[in-house]
């Protein structure tokens, strides 16, 4: 029976209130060396006996830092209980060590409290990261702290830092290089083309982003919203007046905010005799502080690249820990899902990962893939939702159990590898096929033109209605819109567009 290590120790021995680890490490006596295993919809990180830790708070710790890397909300909760003197005592006896360095750094940083120890670290000491980015996502460089002698290169701030795992898929995928594929699937189309397909997918990628909601935007809203997904690659900052702006282009005029919401909301459905309730975000007077840690490192990370392109940290898991990490905030009362698509354009526009002026249709992707999206968001939710208490017939009465540090510290790697997931059909199938799409109805239109002359935005029609009947024109929109045609011209229009089609 495998013994629980590290933070799972931890968690257990403190009874830490903390949502389920997606990974737990253990020792077991029937393997060599070390190995990941799934178990009930988890992974379990496997060590043989060798790698036992002492038992104690120092020993368990060590090994979690080491092994696990550095997991904030975890920390928290167990420096609220431990208090300072294990801490002391270690840093004491090994001023040297990383981990005794690290876990000093953080109780400090976390809690804003000191230890009671004087010049713990001797100069001589090499700087350390406190993030290994073998572990988990953090920035390549960070602010040195000369008390413990660390650089402090996690990923984000006090007040927002998620935590995203390096599993073997999003390794994997970082090498695979989807920016690349995306600049050569690019560099077989003329840029006439590609403008006409930039302007087709700007578009597309709206109707998506909104069906996701259930929702058909008019024209007017639809180009608004368009327009502003050609503004992501412009190096705008995010700032809450931006978001602000976001928010009043998605919504109805007569719902729109002008900061952040003040009060409670919830997402589920109104039975009318009783509320399902799938997810209550943080409690309203949290949700400035998150916001402000969100955007901090929002902007960091676009300091880093500074107008170039970034590979470190990888733009995609940096997305992903972007918009998952708004969309859980939820900091409006309404429109949240719809920006929350938009940021991840916002920022893979902002590293170099898509190309000017192109945006990838992501949310089609999403639409068509709606369960494994909903499944990816309770991820977070569900376990949040688990420990929470609140009741919408009594809006004044606060929510409990929906406390800041999960929202502040949330592990985003599920979110991570679903966003990896979604890019690389985008690229791989969907960017090519929309711009293949555009150049069939290039030719069914010059086909069309050349057989019969046609009332106005009626070609137009007819391809696509014949596109989406596979290949034939129905009875009703014949009833409806083409009545003026004779059969033996419907037949042949209709054979001109299906082999318009075939490359």
């Amino acid at each position: 029976m495998p013994t629980p290590m590290g933070y799972s120790h931890l968690v257990n021995r403190y009874s830490l209130r903390v949502l389920p680890l997606a990974q737990e490490a253990s020792i077991a006596t029937d393997i060599k060396g070390r190995e990941i295993r799934q178990q009930g919809g988890k992974h379990i990180a496997l060590f043989e006996p060798k790698y036992q830790p002492e038992d104690s708070l120092k020993g368990h710790l060590q090994f979690a830092l080491r092994y696990e890397g550095v997991n904030l909300q975890i920390l928290t909760l167990l420096f609220a209980k431990t208090g300072k003197q294990d801490l002391t005592d270690w840093i004491s006896n090994s001023p040297e060590s990383r981990y005794a360095r690290t876990a000093c750094f953080l109780y400090e940083w976390l809690t804003g409290k000191s230890l009671q120890v004087q010049d713990p670290v001797p100069s001589r000491a090499s700087y350390v990261k406190i993030a290994d980015p073998a572990l988990q996502l953090a920035f390549p460089h960070g602010e040195k702290h000369s008390r413990f002698r660390v650089q402090n290169n996690l990923p984000g701030t006090r007040n927002f830092c998620p935590l995203v795992r390096m599993t073997d898929y999003l390794q994997g995928m970082i090498s695979a290089d989807l920016r690349r594929t995306t600049a050569m699937t690019l560099e077989r189309y003329d840029q006439d083309l590609l403008r006409r397909a930039a302007a087709y997918l700007y578009l597309k990628e709206t109707q998506s982003s909104f069906e996701v909601e259930r929702e058909k935007p008019t024209p007017q809203k639809a180009q608004r919203f368009a327009d502003l997904l050609r503004q992501a690659d412009t190096q705008e900052p995010l700032i809450m007046e931006r978001l602000v702006k976001l928010q009043q282009v998605v919504v109805d005029p007569r719902f729109h905010e002008f900061t952040w919401r003040k009060q409670q909301n919830w997402l589920g459905k109104d039975l009318g005799y009783r509320q399902q309730i799938d997810f209550v975000p943080p409690r309203p007077e949290d949700v400035p502080g998150l916001m402000t840690g969100l955007l901090a490192m929002a902007a960091e990370y676009q300091n880093l690249g500074n107008g170039r392109i970034l590979s470190s940290p990888d733009p995609v898991i940096m997305a992903a820990a972007i918009a998952f990490g708004f969309i859980y905030i939820h900091p409006f009362m309404d429109g949240n899902g719809r920006i929350h698509r938009y940021l991840i354009h916002d920022v893979l526009a902002k590293a170099g990962f898509t190309p000017r002026g192109i945006v990838l249709p992501v949310s089609a992707v999403i639409l068509s893939n709606l369960d494994e999206y909903i499944a990816t968001l309770e991820q977070f939710s569900k376990p949040v939702n688990q420990l929470t208490d609140f009741d919408p017939t009594q809006p004044e009465l606060s929510a409990s159990g929906n406390d800041s540090v999960f929202f502040c510290y949330p592990d985003l790697t599920a979110q991570a590898e679903f966003l990896y997931k979604v890019l690389e059909r985008t690229v791989a199938e969907d960017l090519q096929s929309e711009i293949d799409y555009l150049l069939g109805f290039d030719r069914a239109v010059k086909a069309l033109n050349a057989f019969l002359d046609w009332p106005a935005h009626s070609m137009e029609l007819f391809i696509r209605v014949v596109r989406e009947n596979d290949g034939t024109l129905s009875a009703n929109k014949r009833k409806s819109h083409f009545e003026w045609m004779r059969d033996e011209e419907i037949h042949e229009a209709e054979r001109l567009v299906k082999d318009a089609f075939v490359k």
